[in-house]
């Protein structure tokens, strides 16, 4: 699918430009150095070929306001990345259990997760390297609305501190699994910091960067054997992206929903919480809490 990537102005001394959080990020780290190093420890052409790029003023941003967290599932949340896989753009689904930031160089993360397509579960691990860090586009009135009710709205979004972060990334898929390759190719963060310091997804404009996927990963997938490639996009806010391949791909204003003529394409389990990504174990676990929590509330009913 073509990026949607506008050549923005780069943000300069974002340090000066964010003011300092009244209260600190629950991500954040310590205070990095001056010097940025490239991490250690046989990193993939990810980390090689792209050496960051950002200033440091740029990396010392990134340091305070860690995007990991946005990147990650967040544990005890349902919501997954979803999107389209193959020639035939079939539903696939993606799960980041776990995604680190460098201690070294903040740009940089290690993520580790499990996608699902068509039942089959793999698991993954790679690489995000950011190389770009700017200012979301602003936004703009919508054609054909005139209300001051819309300006407003519009002024207030555009005041917001609100950030796209631009990179590249490589995720592996464990080897022995049928059908392992390797996905590769760009990644875009867009990302709203409050006056509390506090960071969430957050697309200000549509018809750019994410367009409304807020976390947008865009590439393909390669088998390491034939070297044949499948094209692949998928997003965190699979509701509000203006994908384009499918024509009303969601239907209803109030409540959307996925068109059912797309049902056979895997969007008719999308509101099934099976918690495909989780290990057996945790599941046993988690349904034995759920039971004992359910038995102590009968218990104190019975009291009554």
């Amino acid at each position: 699918m073509p990026k949607r990537i506008l050549p923005f102005a780069l943000l300069g001394l974002l340090a000066c430009q964010q003011q300092p959080a009244t209260t600190p990020v629950a991500t954040a780290l310590p205070a990095t150095t001056e010097t940025v190093q490239t991490a250690s420890a046989a990193l993939s052409d990810v980390s090689n070929s792209a050496a960051s790029g950002l200033s440091t003023s740029e990396l010392k941003f990134l340091k305070e306001y860690n995007v990991a967290s946005l990147i990650a599932k967040e544990p005890d949340d349902h919501e997954i990345m979803n999107g389209f896989y193959g020639p035939d753009h079939y539903r696939i689904e993606f799960a980041m259990l776990k995604v680190r930031q460098d201690s070294v160089n903040p740009a940089h993360y290690f993520v580790q997760g499990k996608n699902r397509y068509k039942k089959v579960v793999t698991p993954f691990s790679g690489e995000i390297m950011l190389t770009q860090l700017t200012n979301q586009p602003k936004m703009t009135v919508p054609k054909g609305e005139k209300g001051k009710g819309w300006r407003k709205y519009v002024d207030e979004q555009n005041q917001l501190n609100a950030y796209v972060a631009l990179g590249k990334f490589t995720f592996t898929e464990a080897a022995g699994h049928k059908g392992a390759g390797t996905f590769s190719g760009d990644v875009i963060v867009e990302f709203l910091v409050s006056e509390e310091g506090e960071l969430s997804a957050f697309c200000r404009n549509r018809q750019f960067n994410s367009r409304g996927g807020e976390i947008l990963f865009d590439g393909k997938w390669t088998n390491p054997d034939t070297q044949q490639q499948k094209a692949v996009v998928w997003v965190s806010n699979i509701m509000s992206f203006r994908q384009d391949v499918f024509a009303k791909f969601t239907i209803g204003e109030r409540d959307p929903d996925f068109n059912p003529k797309y049902a056979k394409l895997g969007w008719n389990t999308y509101w099934q919480n099976d918690e495909w990504w989780a290990e057996p174990g945790a599941l046993k676990a988690e349904a034995s809490a759920e039971a004992g929590i359910q038995a102590t509330e009968l218990a104190s009913t019975d009291s009554l």
